[in-house]
């Protein structure tokens, strides 16, 4: 497992090249939701286009982290888990990281992340909060389409169960609840 230092250094290139466009509100790399940029000082994963060098579709990645999915100290984790899905093209494993009242599917997600040439995601340091019995992990998101499409920003919300007497195994493991940048 690599160490968050080693992390940093390998998205260092990719994501200064998304902080240093300008500041905010002339920068198309920074979140308008959260009024941050993702640099490498506090992103949690960026993930380049889906496929190979070829432009082909990746195959389903089998050495994803699964043990994210009954995560519940580190949504950050689970995040790095999600874009590792999509980064490899397996849309069924990036769906299991939503909750289930989100509805996504393998389906849905690969409409709208899916093409030859696939996403650059990059999600930034979030904050925790906690309420009504229930954790909220919120964090920034720059989705960067290498086909053409225009590159959408915003937020991506975990969530879980705070531990709450009768809560069950799923509910208390971190899932994405939500995102501002993809349709539902």
């Amino acid at each position: 497992m690599r160490t968050k230092a080693a992390l940093a250094i390998i998205l260092s290139g990719s994501l200064l090249a998304l902080a240093a466009c300008g500041k905010a509100g002339e920068d198309p790399a920074v979140l308008e939701s959260a009024s941050a940029e993702v640099d490498s000082t506090d992103a949690v994963v960026d993930a380049g286009p889906v496929g190979d060098a070829t432009g082909a579709p990746a195959v389903a990645n089998s050495n994803l982290d699964a043990g994210a999915l009954t995560e519940r100290r580190d949504p950050e984790r689970l995040l790095r888990y999600y874009v590792s899905a999509v980064r490899a093209g397996d849309w069924s494993a990036a769906a299991d990281a939503w909750s289930l009242d989100a509805q996504m599917t393998p389906a849905k997600l690969e409409q709208q992340l899916g093409s030859q040439k696939g996403p650059r995601l990059a999600i930034g340091k979030g904050d925790m909060e906690g309420a009504a019995g229930s954790l909220y992990y919120e964090a920034p998101i720059v989705v960067d389409f290498g086909d053409g499409r225009p590159s959408k920003r915003g937020t991506i919300v975990l969530r879980r169960v705070n531990d709450v007497p009768g809560a069950s195994d799923n509910q208390l493991n971190w899932r994405i609840e939500r995102t501002s940048t993809l349709t539902q």
